[in-house]
Formats: structure tokens, C-alpha cells, sequence
């Protein structure tokens, strides 16, 4: 009997999925709150966990530094990104059949047709890569062309993670600055021996430091972690596409294209999911 082939999305035009909500992230924010309930349960009253000096010290240091080291178009696209975290484009099902019918009227000598249907193509990437073969480009340069393309998506992307990669390095270094400011505040009033400005310069140097290492590492990393996955699974799918395109400039029918996009999707782990 023949081998069977891999299930693929209908021949039907598909239509662009909505974006669905990342559990994960919710369900991670919700575990974050309730274990940052438990430590402040641990310590018997919330209000001895606020602190406004040293959250000025720690926040403020952090904003500083990001005013320092980043542009502001890379700030407004990092702060852009924020949504990306909870929403997730989660199928290139579309796009894959767009790139099969476009394959089955150039496999069928109808050139024009297949230009509208390639101009017709809402995934930037998917469309400029048909076009090139609707325009008989050489390989050599479209492969050039889409390689580019994938390196300027990854630099963009890695830009934005970057930025909550760098504040997570500096959240603990500032409130360690935050607890250096308490402890010297401490040792001055050592020798007046009030004991309500030794506690209050106490629990700057203590609360400082918890707000550097909450803010790096439930907040500021975990954010950039997230974004560095959606780009590899982003530049995932635009590679398969990038196969589908090139096994499209060579000719290959389209029953082949299918399969070998199926037999791609499958290796990656997606089964046919990812962001377009």
C-alpha cells in the first residue's frame, strides 16, 4: 500500500487565525502574585514590605538606566512587545495554503493567475518570497533576498529582549544600591540611638534588595525568556516557508510541496503551529 501522507490543512482558503491567549503567562503572573502574598504573609503585615525609598531607588535606578543605554524607538518597540507575551499567532496554516495554490497555478502554466494570487498573500515575508518566483528571480538571489530578510526580523526581534535583558542585570544592582543607602543611613544614626530612624534606614536596606530581585527575576527576565522563544518559533515558520517558496522556484509539484512542508512542520515540533 502506498505511504500515507502527512495531514495538512484543507485546500480551502484559510483565513487568518485571531491571536489566542498564552496560558502560561497568565498562569504565571497568577503564581507570581500568590507567592509574593505568601512572603508577605511569612513577615505578618504588607505594610512592612512597602517602602518608597527604596522602591524610588530601585525603580528609579532602573528607568535611568534605560533612558541611558536605549533609544527611544527601541524602548517604545520593547514596551510594543509587551502584548506578544500573552498572545500568540498559532498557526502558519494559512499561509501554507496560500503558497500551495500559488505553486498550483505556476505547476500549471498560469502565470498571471498566479501573480494576483501571490500579490494577494498577507504574510509580508510569504508574499515578497512568491512574487520572486512569479518574477522567474534567480535562486541565488532569492535565497539572499529571504535570508536577509529572516537576519532583520531576528535583529529586530533580539532588540526587544534585549532591552528586559539588560534591566534584569541592573534590578539587582540597584537594590543593592538601595541597601548600601540604608546601611549608611543605619550607621549614622547608631550613635543618636533613636531606634524609629535605625528601623526606617533598615528597611530601606532590606526591602531594596527584595524589590531588585523581584523586579529581575519575575518580571524583567521571564519577559525576556518569552520573547526569545516566540522569535525562535517565529523564525522556525518562516523557514519552513522559505522551503516551501524555494521547492515552489524549482518546480516541484505541489502534492511534493505539501508533503515535504507537513514532513518540516512535523520535525519542528509545531504540527503545523506557529506565528506567521
Amino acid at each position: 500500500m502506498p505511504a500515507s501522507r502527512p495531514a495538512m490543512p484543507s485546500t480551502r482558503t484559510a483565513r487568518p487565525s485571531a491571536p489566542r491567549v498564552i496560558l502560561t503567562s497568565v498562569l504565571g503572573i497568577v503564581t507570581s502574585i500568590a507567592l509574593l502574598t505568601f512572603v508577605v504573609s511569612i513577615g505578618g503585615d504588607a505594610r512592612f514590605f512597602l517602602n518608597v525609598e527604596g522602591l524610588a531607588i530601585v525603580v528609579g535606578g532602573v528607568f535611568c538606566v534605560a533612558l541611558l543605554a536605549f533609544r527611544g524607538d527601541e524602548l517604545r518597540a520593547a514596551v510594543g512587545a509587551l502584548s506578544n507575551i500573552f498572545r500568540d499567532h498559532s498557526t502558519i496554516d494559512a499561509d501554507v495554503q496560500q503558497l500551495l495554490e500559488v505553486a498550483r497555478l505556476l505547476h500549471g502554466r498560469q502565470i498571471q493567475a498566479a501573480d494576483e494570487k501571490a500579490r494577494a498573500v498577507r504574510n509580508h515575508f510569504l508574499r515578497l518570497g512568491l512574487q520572486l518566483v512569479v518574477d522567474a528571480a534567480p535562486l541565488e538571489d532569492l535565497m539572499h533576498v529571504m535570508n536577509w530578510r529572516i537576519q532583520k526580523f531576528v535583529e529586530n526581534e533580539s532588540a526587544k529582549s534585549r532591552v528586559f535583558r539588560t534591566l534584569s542585570s541592573f534590578a539587582p544592582a540597584f537594590g543593592l544600591l538601595g541597601t548600601l543607602a540604608g546601611m549608611v543611613g543605619m550607621l549614622k544614626n547608631l550613635g543618636a540611638g533613636d531606634i524609629g530612624l535605625i528601623g526606617a534606614s533598615m528597611a530601606v536596606a532590606m526591602l531594596a534588595t527584595l524589590y531588585g530581585l523581584i523586579l529581575a527575576n519575575l518580571v524583567f527576565k521571564p519577559i525576556a525568556i518569552k520573547l526569545e522563544q516566540r522569535t525562535a518559533r517565529r523564525v522556525a515558520m518562516l523557514n519552513v516557508l522559505l522551503d516551501g517558496v524555494v521547492l515552489t522556484h524549482l518546480g516541484r509539484s505541489p502534492s511534493m510541496i505539501q508533503d515535504m512542508l507537513a514532513s518540516y512542520l512535523q520535525e519542528s515540533g509545531e504540527g503545523g503551529h506557529g506565528d506567521d
